[in-house]
């Protein structure tokens, strides 16, 4: 009897105990009051949606001009600007889709919806007289119905045959010009001036593409199966 008489004691003891803590508890949280309360959770949400959460190591670009921040929300200090078309390196991406970026060897913040990993048309086009051939031929695509992202392969295609040279001969065989035409006098077809003239050879070389496989894309492909085409 005298230990069931204890053991009473006891949990009434526990009971208080624990109705005290609660009480503190309680009182904490109300001298807190309701507007702290929403304030830490929304820090801690708030903390939540900006953890990285899946490194990376590409390279993008940017869609549009584009914002980079402090910090993965609007709410961070704009940290600088980068124009349409640059190349940024992404290392990682965080729970509310923003990029984090490295500019500069420092870490910064950007919408991923504002990157992409679609080569752009000024990015592809190189300089000199090379990047002007390069240039001219994009602007026949719309004559076979080709978008901007054809410039690519043709590009490859066409530095593996001539590297966009109009005088490059191959003596083996007697290929020639930018599209490496055999015989050369099939491009007599575009012009007479067809042995020297880059725009000629390009207008003759697209047509073949067109003709044979439909698209320059089609054509490195087979090229790069059969190394000619």
């Amino acid at each position: 009897m005298v230990i069931a008489a204890c053991y009473g004691v006891y949990l009434t003891y526990v009971h208080n105990t624990i109705m005290r803590q609660a009480a503190a508890a309680y009182a904490s949280i109300s001298e807190m009051g309701g507007d702290r309360l929403g304030e830490l959770a929304a820090a801690t949400y708030k903390a939540t949606q900006e953890e990285v959460i899946e490194e990376k190591e590409e390279l993008l670009w940017t869609k549009e001009e584009t914002v980079y921040r402090e910090g993965p929300d609007d709410s961070y200090k704009e940290a600088g600007k980068l124009d349409a078309e640059k190349m940024v390196q992404r290392t990682g991406i965080t729970r509310n889709e923003w990029s984090r970026v490295s500019i500069d060897e420092q870490e910064y913040y950007i919408v991923s919806d504002n990157l992409t990993d679609e080569t752009p048309i000024s990015a592809l086009i190189e300089g000199g007289q090379k990047g002007e051939y390069q240039k001219y031929a994009l602007s026949l695509f719309p004559d076979y119905g080709w978008s901007d992202k054809e410039l690519e392969p043709l590009i490859n295609l066409w530095n593996r045959e001539s590297h966009w040279n109009p005088n490059a001969h191959n003596r083996g065989s007697g290929a020639h010009g930018i599209p490496q035409a055999l015989p050369a006098g099939k491009m007599a077809s575009e012009g007479s001036d067809y042995y020297t003239n880059g725009n000629t050879q390009i207008r003759w070389g697209l047509k073949y593409i067109a003709g044979r496989y439909g698209s320059p894309s089609a054509a490195w492909n087979f090229f790069l199966a059969h190394n000619s085409y």
